[in-house]
């Protein structure tokens, strides 16, 4: 009867071993679970936070710290996540950059519209110098408008664009995404911005000069 009392003991032992791994296996899974979960919430917050406000150095240093964190970590048993998480973050932060590029853009073309204006504004004069120098301003100007319209377009495409790069994650974890409000009125903005330049070069076209 010993060889009954090993083989019991035995199948005692391999079912604690098997109770132990799945044990271990659940432990990982939720683990890396919550880890992408944080991060996709990190990367959310620093995008709202660029969709509110002017994009900070330091907020696309962290999102980019975000995906770091996330190509480097361990995600065997959550592969589908972290590879929807990945996306995900890539995606706002390419949002946040072409943020950063409107913001530092913007002010440019505002100040090329105006000098054009007050240029516009002055009395034409009796020499070439008034045309030469108006021709010069709506040079820049036109460079200006171009670049700033390229980069609204842009980033109103890719915020029009996200809720398909959400999905997949939302699926997971919908409480970590960015929220549809302030996607849609961060948007609204961009739109209206791109209007409100378009129709500043149109009003500053028709100025008749003195």
């Amino acid at each position: 009867m010993n060889w009954l009392r090993q083989a019991v003991v035995l199948l005692a032992i391999a079912a604690l071993a098997l109770a132990g791994y799945w044990a271990f296996a659940s432990w990982q899974t939720r683990s890396q679970f919550k880890a992408i979960s944080e991060l996709v919430a990190e990367g959310s917050a620093q995008l709202r936070g660029a969709l509110t406000a002017p994009p900070s150095k330091e907020g696309i240093a962290a999102i980019e710290g975000a995906i770091e964190r996330l190509q480097a970590a361990h995600v065997s048993r959550q592969l589908a996540f972290a590879g929807a998480a990945d996306t995900y973050l890539a995606g706002a932060r390419t949002i946040m950059l072409r943020r950063a590029d409107a913001e530092r853009i913007a002010p440019q073309a505002a100040a090329s519209r105006q000098a054009l204006e007050a240029h516009m504004n002055t009395p034409r004069g009796r020499n070439d110098d008034w045309i030469r120098r108006a021709t010069e301003l709506k040079k820049k100007m036109d460079a200006d408008q171009v670049e700033l319209d390229r980069v609204l377009k842009v980033l109103a495409e890719l915020l029009a664009a996200f809720p398909e790069t959400e999905k997949p994650v939302a699926a997971f974890a919908p409480s970590a995404t960015l929220d549809e409000a302030t996607r849609a009125a961060a948007l609204k903005h961009v739109q209206a911005d791109l209007k409100r330049a378009a129709d500043e070069v149109t009003r500053i076209g028709n100025i008749v000069p003195r």
